[in-house]
Parts: C-alpha cells; sequence; structure tokens
C-alpha cells in the first residue's frame, strides 16, 4: 500500500513540475537582422559605396553609348582613344570601390567575430 502511495505521489509530482520550463529567462528572438545591420554609421558607409560604385557605372554606361555612337570606322577617329582610356579609368575606379566595399564588410565581420570569440577556421 505504502509503495502505491509513493508511485502516485511520484506522478503527481510529475505532473506539477511537466509544465514548468525550469527557467525564468526569456528566450532571444532571433530576427535574422545582424547586429551589424542595425548600426548607422556602417549602413551610411555602405549606402555612399553604393553610391559611387552606381555613379562610376553610369559614367561607364554614358562612355560607352558614345563608342557605339562613333559608328564602325570608329578606331579611325581620334576621340576614339580618349573615350576609351576613360573607359579604362573608370573600370579601375569601379575595381577600386568594389575592393574598398569587400575590405569594409569583411573588417566589420572580423570585428564582430572577435567579440564573439568565435572563428571559425
Amino acid at each position: 500500500m505504502l509503495l502505491r502511495i509513493a508511485i502516485i505521489a511520484l506522478g503527481a509530482l510529475c505532473c506539477l513540475f511537466a509544465g514548468c520550463d525550469g527557467c525564468s529567462k526569456k528566450p532571444v528572438v532571433d530576427d535574422g537582422v545582424p547586429p551589424r545591420m542595425k548600426d548607422p554609421a556602417y549602413t551610411n558607409q555602405l549606402v555612399q559605396l553604393q553610391r559611387r560604385q552606381k555613379t562610376v557605372a553610369a559614367q561607364m554606361a554614358a562612355l560607352q553609348s558614345k563608342i557605339a555612337g562613333l559608328g564602325a570606322e570608329a578606331k579611325t577617329k581620334p576621340e576614339y582613344a580618349d573615350l576609351t582610356n576613360r573607359l579604362a579609368q573608370c573600370e579601375a575606379e569601379l575595381e577600386r570601390v568594389r575592393k574598398e566595399t569587400l575590405l569594409t564588410v569583411r573588417t566589420r565581420l572580423l570585428k564582430d567575430a572577435s567579440k564573439k570569440d568565435n572563428l571559425k577556421k
């Protein structure tokens, strides 16, 4: 009889504590946005870099349309060399901006990763 009462008491205790989560902490809600994207200085820097890329790309498109407007005999005209040189400068500038953007993002990611001491190799 005593064994039945002990088993029933144990079952009642299990039922009583089954609804308890055992922790008073609230779970952290991850909204999927990395903390670096909430930093206004970082996002403004990315927006400025993107704006520079767009302006250089627009200049390149204008130069390409001018080159196309010269016609089939474009290579014989004197302004062709100037336009192609300016186009090459724009391509180099676009590459510099792209590398600067990559460096900015990489630096920030490494900075955030070093705070967490969670570098994966």
